[in-house]
């Protein structure tokens, strides 16, 4: 049935096709109120007899201008062929029902409209007027048009079709492609005529769950397709009516590749979980290699330390023996010839002594005691010095002592090494600095700059001079600066002299931990800081280290170490 039918109460309709005298009353009421456009006119000479307020509306006139006029003189009609159509139907049919025609208005405009029109008997005369009706469905066209726009152009595939046998009542493009086939070939027939389906019960199942839910979200199933491939798909679906039929709408989502990676991705995580425990084994195992490694390279460079130590303490017994021999050689010799005169004396007792001979015997005694005293007196005084360092090196006892005396000591002791290199020593030490420290650390720690001085920076040359600078900062702390004249140390090397096995005479008796260990001493148990300056190009290089007056306080664990 056409407008007529679906918007008019059933008595109203059966009056306007029947006969409207009988009930005028509800005409009216109903005539009057429909938002619909509403006009009767006559068949004699096509005036308006009646127009409702639906008509004014889309129209645009109002009643009173059309009234008692022709409608063709208000050019309503944009295309005048529709109007002879639907006139010739009209007339035929005694009707015509749903004809889509485009209506102008007062301002001009176009509208769509669904024409429904009927003739009917008024005041008794049969088929002597005409009654229209028009619904502006211009909106809705609008949105049916873009609707139908999405639904053709919308990538996955999407397809209308009757719930009770799934025949196809409308597709979009992708599913023309997907299938390989036109759309005239498609519509009217069923997923089953096509095969679309892999399995029959995966559509019974989403019926099923429309039925009961009206819409369904990702249901997943399985299709084939025109090149007879199984694809893994999610369906979305809602149920709708149209014209008394259960219709479904379906999009169809392929998720086959996503699937595929998704598998992909999960075989490529198992292999990566299984590459990361190899690859953590593999890190581990090289751990422990490098942690033995390590390990032995901590044992070795213990064992450096140690033999630079024992070396050291060895070139300062060689020193001391060699400075012992002259004293101790002509003590030797004076007691001997003393020897020989007491021999001689008691010889001249028995014979007879002579108060001459006696009084050359005292004399000359007297010279040799003196003599004798004199060396033993310098052996002593050589021995208490290589006691002192001696023992201050090889412990770690803390205790006070004065700078000037500890440096006079170890300078004592140097005094044979620094010969054979013609090497002048100068100190400005002030003997007001008394320090509570670590005698043997700091005595170390000289002697190895010394050293380094004495080796690497007067190596190519006969003679150098060191000068050692002792004073107190402003801060009151002490500062020692230990300066040569030797050729100096290159800026490369310059950031690296404190690196453990450093040295820039490998293989040539530089084991590389002299500095190494100066800078663990200061830095660590005497609690100070160290600082190399080196004019490379002019030569020279100053080491300026800076102690407090009172080292800190470490536990016997930390001092082990720093030693």
């Amino acid at each position: 049935m056409g407008l007529l039918s679906r918007f008019m109460p059933p008595a109203f309709k059966h009056w306007i096709l029947a006969e409207l005298g009988d009930g005028e009353e509800k005409f009216t009421r109903v005539f009057h109120t429909s938002a619909d456009w509403i006009v009767i006119t006559r068949i004699s000479d096509s005036k308006i007899v009646e127009a409702n307020a639906g008509f004014e509306t889309i129209s645009g006139y109002s009643r009173d201008e059309v009234i008692g006029h022709p409608i063709k003189d208000f050019n309503v009609w944009a295309v005048p062929e529709q109007r002879v159509e639907l006139v010739q139907e009209l007339m035929a049919k005694g009707h015509a029902r749903d004809y889509l025609a485009k209506m102008r208005t007062k301002d001009g405009s176009i509208r769509d409209c669904l024409v429904n029109c009927a003739l009917i008997a008024l005041k008794g005369n049969v088929n002597s007027h005409a009654v229209w009706i028009a619904r502006d469905i211009t909106d809705q066209l609008i949105a049916s048009e873009q609707s139908s726009a999405a639904f053709r152009l919308t990538p996955d595939c999407m397809t209308i079709s009757r719930l009770k046998d799934g025949t196809y009542i409308e597709v979009n493009s992708a599913f023309e492609k997907a299938m390989g086939m036109h759309r005239k070939d498609i519509i009217g027939k069923t997923a089953q005529d096509l095969n679309v389906w892999n399995s029959a019960d995966d559509r019974s199942k989403l019926v099923s769950l429309l039925r009961q839910n009206t819409t369904v979200i990702d249901y997943p199933a399985q299709i084939k397709l025109g090149d007879g491939k199984t694809r893994d798909i999610l369906i979305n679906s809602t149920l709708f009516e149209s014209r008394g039929e259960e219709l479904m709408i379906a999009l169809l989502h392929d998720v086959t590749e996503l699937r595929a990676a998704a598998k992909e991705i999960l075989s490529l995580n198992a292999n990566l979980e299984h590459r990361v425990q190899e690859r953590t084994a593999e890190l581990q195992a090289a751990n422990l290699d490098l942690k033995t490694a390590l390990a032995t390279l901590n044992i070795a460079k213990d064992q450096i330390v140690q033999s630079e130590k024992l070396a050291a303490l060895g070139s300062l017994v060689a020193g001391v023996a060699h400075e012992l021999n002259t004293p101790i050689g002509n003590s030797l010799t004076v007691a001997s010839t003393q020897d020989e005169m007491l021999r001689k004396l008691s010889e001249q007792i028995d014979t007879g002594l002579k108060r001459s001979e006696l009084k050359t015997f005292v004399a000359e005694i007297s010279l040799a005691t003196d003599i004798l005293l004199r060396n033993l007196s310098r052996a002593g005084d050589l021995v208490t010095s290589f006691k002192h360092v001696a023992v201050d090196r090889t412990s770690s006892k803390r205790r006070q002592f004065s700078l000037a005396e500890l440096t006079a000591e170890i300078l004592l002791t140097m005094n044979p090494t620094l010969s054979k290199k013609t090497c002048k020593i100068e100190s400005e030490i002030n003997n007001a600095i008394v320090l509570d420290s670590f005698p043997g650390a700091l005595g170390q720690v000289i002697i190895n700059l010394i050293n380094n001085a004495v080796i690497h920076g007067f190596d190519s040359r006969e003679s150098g001079s060191i000068r050692i600078i002792a004073d107190f900062t402003d801060d009151q702390r002490a500062y020692i600066e230990i300066q040569d004249n030797g050729k100096g140390i290159h800026p490369d090397n310059l950031k690296r002299v404190f690196e453990p096995f450093f040295t820039t005479r490998l293989g040539q008796g530089g084991s590389g931990m002299g500095l190494h260990i100066v800078h663990n001493l200061v830095t660590g148990l005497l609690g100070g800081q160290i600082i190399v300056a080196s004019a490379h190009e002019h030569g020279g290089t100053t080491f300026r280290l800076t102690l407090p007056l009172e080292a800190p306080l470490i536990d016997e664990t930390d001092k082990l170490n720093s030693v």
